[in-house]
């Protein structure tokens, strides 16, 4: 349910990046009041500035975020069709524009506010406490001053109070409520045929002409992308481990430096427990009869009685019940287990019993079996386990090393083959591949053929690294995006054709049978006659567009919901995966009661964060309409994509 909502809601990428944006502006600042003739100005709202500067480190914090979540797929066309300038300035506009609506509306911020705000930030705080020391390491780090940074505080409340002022506006109704529920919880059964383009492919006589005129058509679609051929050498850290030495000194180093963290085991029990559930929100009465249960066995498991029986005959934890309540050993705050029951745990010694521990389950007795103290491994016993971490990063060094030497020979007029070979290292050619393409030995990997691609031929990439493989690559040939003659797809153009025709056969023959279905509203007769079988797609809702057992067609969708008991029957054919489908009501599964009472809490909070959202758009919208906007395209245009 919650999920329908949020897909229907706005991106959840979108609001990382406004996340993000808020960072940058806690640690660079939102800009000064300067002229908007100066060079380093991007634009100017109102006759406030953004500098160029800040926009650049915004721009840069969203560029990371999209990196992060689209890595090997943020293509340059992607970046492109993103706009992320675009958005960037944008969302630095909008906050401009709340932070001057707050302050015209009355709203301000005292000192107090902005210190309070401050020593709240866990950035700033050591062991759970703001320090000064703290707080001027971390302004020096990201080279803001005091004064700068407690301004944009300053404006971030402002902005806080306004959408406070906001959100005290927005209220939704219980049919609202009721209305989503609906639209998300209904559900609908089709039944239906298919008639497959595919078995009437053999009925399609081949018209040369035509197939020649669909090319002429269609050409675009027969069009190849551009393609680059190039020779490439890989620095695997591995060939280079073999010349890695490594002293018993380096060793000790890293033991001395991690022994407390990596290197030492924790303390850890090994423990029983024997549960009696009580859920949240259970009568008292009955919390108080699982208490009294719960004591009785608590006395018999203290009198001796044997734990692991005792748990196999009372827990209600039907994971472990059978093991006798075994939940094996474990450390502290490993986020295997509830915080008060951890902590009952670990006050346990060997073969104690614990009093009643209660959580948000239930109440619980603990036994421990074994009590392990934290202890550190020897150094011998990970000296080689160091060795083989430290070959590994020194190997990468090296391979990284000889690929930057290597490159600045090949630029120096040595060909990439001569100290490949010089490398121990052997060059490989690959065939002219497009960008969506695979490379033979080492599959797919966009960042080699991008870098081959942003190269002029002959000239030799900087060292690209894959894992822990740097690459040296050279383009040799590149071929340019071209739409190949008719002679040379004639093959695959009739075949297209055939497809397209036995496509228009199959939804000739479905709305022949459509029209016979709507006569006599018994889609299973019909079926009969043509040697057809009615497929039912089973219960489905309104999200998305795809339809069980028919495919993406949300036109479909859309109309199946629109279906009643008096006009049951689809009104039109539809086409997917070359397939055309005559589709009837099968049945209509109304939302259940019970779950609306379980979730109408969360759909009613969800709903009213939309409409405050909503509400926020809406004010950006309109000061936007009010302000003097102007931009400096000359500036933008200056920033690297």
């Amino acid at each position: 349910m919650l999920e329908f909502m949020r897909r229907r809601a706005r991106s959840s990428i979108i609001k990382v990046l406004f996340s993000i944006i808020v960072l940058v502006f806690i640690f660079w600042g939102i800009g000064g009041s300067v002229s908007g003739g100066r060079p380093d100005v991007v634009a100017s709202i109102n006759g406030q500035t953004v500098s160029y500067k800040d926009f650049q480190r915004a721009y840069e914090n969203v560029k990371a975020s999209y990196r992060e979540a689209y890595k090997d797929r943020l293509t340059p066309e992607l970046l492109k069709m993103l706009d992320l300038k675009g958005q960037t300035l944008d969302q630095l506009i909008n906050s401009r524009l709340l932070v001057g609506e707050a302050q015209r509306v009355g709203f301000s911020i005292d000192d107090g506010e902005i210190r309070q705000a401050i020593a709240a930030m866990p950035v700033f705080q050591t062991d759970g406490k703001f320090t000064q020391t703290q707080y001027l390491r971390v302004l020096r780090f990201y080279q803001a001053s005091a004064s700068e940074f407690e301004e944009e505080q300053r404006a971030r409340l402002l902005s806080q109070k306004l959408q406070a002022l906001i959100n005290k506006t927005s209220r939704v109704t219980d049919e609202e409520v009721q209305e989503l529920f609906r639209l998300a919880s209904e559900k609908v059964n089709l039944s239906f045929v298919s008639v497959a383009s595919a078995n009437l492919v053999a009925q399609v006589t081949t018209d040369k002409t035509a197939v020649e005129e669909f090319y002429n058509t269609h050409r675009e679609s027969f069009r190849q992308p551009e393609h680059v051929r190039f020779v490439y050498v890989a620095y695997p850290a591995t060939h280079f481990a073999p010349q890695v030495q490594i002293a018993d000194q380096d060793i000790a180093e890293v033991y001395d430096d991690n022994k407390d963290s990596r290197f030492t085991t924790p303390e850890r029990i090994h423990a029983r427990h024997i549960l009696f559930s009580v859920s949240t929100d259970a009568a008292a009465e009955d919390r108080a009869k699982a208490r009294e249960t719960a004591s009785d066995i608590l006395k018999r498991a203290r009198n001796g009685e044997d734990f692991a029986t005792l748990a196999k005959a009372y827990s209600q934890d039907t994971a472990t019940a059978p093991q006798g309540g075994d939940l094996g050993t474990f450390a502290r705050e490993h986020g295997h287990l509830l915080k008060p029951f951890e902590d009952a745990a670990f006050k346990l010694q060997a073969g104690e019993v614990s009093d009643l521990v209660e959580t948000q389950y239930g109440f619980d007795i603990i036994k421990v079996e074994e009590a392990l103290p934290e202890q550190a491994r020897p150094l011998a016993e990970v000296k080689e386990e160091i060795r083989q971490e430290l070959i590994q990063e020194r190997a990468r060094d090296l391979a990284r090393q000889r690929a930057q030497e290597d490159r600045s020979k090949v630029q120096n007029g040595t060909p990439l083959a001569e100290v490949a070979q010089a490398a121990g290292l052997t060059p490989v050619d690959t065939p002219l591949v497009a960008r969506d393409e695979t490379l033979a030995d080492l599959g797919r990997q966009p960042a080699l053929i991008e870098s081959a691609f942003s190269l002029s031929t002959q000239q030799v990439s900087e060292p690209v690294q894959i894992q822990d493989t740097w690459y040296l690559l050279s383009p040799q040939e590149k071929a340019p995006s071209a739409i190949p003659d008719f002679a040379t797809v004639a093959n695959e153009a009739e075949k297209r054709w055939r497809s397209e025709k036995a496509e228009q056969l199959a939804q000739e023959k479905a709305k022949a049978i459509l029209a016979r279905v709507q006569e006599t509203k018994d889609l299973a007769a019909v079926a009969a006659q043509e040697n057809l079988k009615v497929e039912a797609t089973g219960p489905f809702t309104r999200q998305g567009g795809y339809i069980p057992k028919i495919g993406s067609l949300p036109d479909l969708k859309t109309a199946a919901f629109r279906l009643t008991s008096d006009a049951p029957v689809v009104p039109q054919t539809y086409l997917w995966g070359g397939n055309a489908f005559v589709a009837v009501l099968k049945e209509q599964i109304p939302p259940n009661p019970q779950e609306f009472d379980k979730q109408k809490t969360a759909i009613r909070d969800e709903l009213l964060k939309r409409q405050q959202d909503a509400a926020v758009e809406d004010l950006v919208r309109y000061l936007k309409q009010r302000a003097t906007i102007t931009y400096n395209q000359d500036v933008l245009q200056k920033i690297p994509n």
